[in-house]
């Protein structure tokens, strides 16, 4: 699934060029021929025995855990999905045409911290009528180049519209190789790594930080507490709460058929449950350190305690003020007292995602979207995003052609 021998920057560049030709061949392709290899790709590359059984590794994942996400991954691929946002961008009928005037060369540089994120950034770039270049992160070298192979049995010229790479970090040769003739180039990581690749990039940059999600329990949810913090735990276990929306955070109504705190014991329980199906993978000694001294901040705070179990830890705290957890399954539970108080708990430009369970979600949308939220979902639905999520508040085909638009904010409810 790699190369023996690194790439040399001269080779990538010649990929590059090759991928740019075969992207020339394909200009008049109506977007649907797209959609409908995009999507057989996706589900021949869910159904890769080979992929998954190398992932855990690669990833630090459990096998169970890659059983579980690689089939959610596939599904934002879905053909009627990736219609209604060409459609929605370009208006109806739309998917019938050839894409007019779009970027020549998408360029991606990944993250590493959840794998298979090669799937939606190579789609957006195919739906947009560019040639794609994609840098994977350490933790998933794999699923970009397997990716591409199911594409090439299901669409061969498609597939060589498609570069996909992998090396450690810091190799400015490549770097610059890959960079060098993008016209938009979609970055994201670390803020460290963001600011010197964005440095040395002459396309406009979209770039995507790192950020993590919240959700809020209303007192409508609270009748149903098992079932809500099933669903949440659920959301915090996927990628063992890697990604940008995994919660690090539960703000439950007070006033409730159970207190907050009791419904922080549930959640608790509801973790250990789940790690019976979902075991957590690898953790360092720096990480597991660092989620010790993060649990005994929590027992120490006033009318705060640390509930920990095998299948992770809830930290119950009496402020509303949101602090991010050190990760590997651990969130804080808030009491809150006006459901509408909820984005002044937030950090602006933090938080990409709030999970809901009993609240309207109707008034809370302008106060959370000047916050820079940019996606309410119903809990247990937080790490399975669709392809139109705006990330960022951003378009997700508009800003590929420099048309990100007004600041959006997604709703899946």
């Amino acid at each position: 699934m790699s190369d023996a021998r690194p790439e040399t920057a001269g080779e990538l560049r010649a990929r590059i060029d090759g991928a740019l030709a075969a992207r020339a061949r394909l200009r008049t392709r109506p977007v649907a021929e797209t959609i409908a290899s995009l999507e057989e790709a996706a589900l021949r590359w869910s159904r890769d025995a080979t992929l998954a059984a190398a992932l855990p590794a690669a990833t630090g994942l459990s096998r169970p855990m890659i059983t579980a996400v690689m089939p959610i991954a596939a599904t934002a691929l879905e053909a009627a999905a990736m219609t209604d946002l060409v459609e929605d961008e370009w208006g109806r009928g739309a998917a019938e045409r050839p894409v007019a005037d779009g970027p020549s060369l998408v360029v991606h540089v990944l993250a590493s911290n959840v794998p298979a994120l090669a799937l939606p950034a190579i789609a957006l770039g195919c739906l947009a009528g560019a040639a794609v270049a994609v840098k994977s992160g350490r933790r998933d070298p794999l699923s970009a180049a397997a990716f591409v192979g199911a594409l090439a049995d299901a669409d061969p010229d498609l597939a060589a519209t498609i570069v996909t790479a992998y090396w450690p970090g810091g190799d400015v040769a490549r770097e610059d190789a890959l960079l060098e003739h993008a016209d938009v180039a979609v970055l994201t990581g670390g803020d460290e790594a963001l600011a010197a690749l964005a440095a040395r990039t002459r396309s406009p940059v979209i770039a995507y930080g790192p950020r993590v999600s919240v959700a809020a329990v209303g007192r409508g949810a609270l009748d149903d507490a098992r079932g809500t913090v099933k669903s949440l735990a659920l959301d915090i276990a996927l990628h063992d709460q890697r990604g940008c929306l995994s919660p690090h955070a539960v703000y439950v109504e007070a006033g409730g058929d159970i207190p907050p705190r009791v419904f922080a014991e549930r959640l608790a329980a509801a973790l250990d449950e789940m790690a019976h199906s979902l075991p957590r993978g690898e953790a360092s000694v720096e990480e597991r350190a660092a989620a010790r001294a993060c649990a005994a901040g929590a027992e120490w705070s006033p009318g705060g305690a640390a509930i920990e179990t095998t299948g992770g830890t809830v930290l119950y705290e009496e402020t509303m003020a949101f602090r991010p957890t050190s990760g590997l399954r651990m969130v804080r539970v808030h009491p809150l007292d006006d459901t509408s108080a909820l984005a002044t708990a937030l950090p602006p430009g933090g938080i990409e995602c709030v999970g809901l369970a009993g609240i309207e979600a109707s008034p809370l949308v302008a106060s959370l979207r000047a916050r820079g939220v940019s996606r309410l979902c119903p809990v247990g639905g937080m790490q399975q995003p669709p392809l139109a999520w705006p990330r960022g508040q951003q378009s997700p085909l508009g800003a590929l052609f420099g048309r990100p638009g007004e600041r959006r904010l997604g709703r899946e409810l």
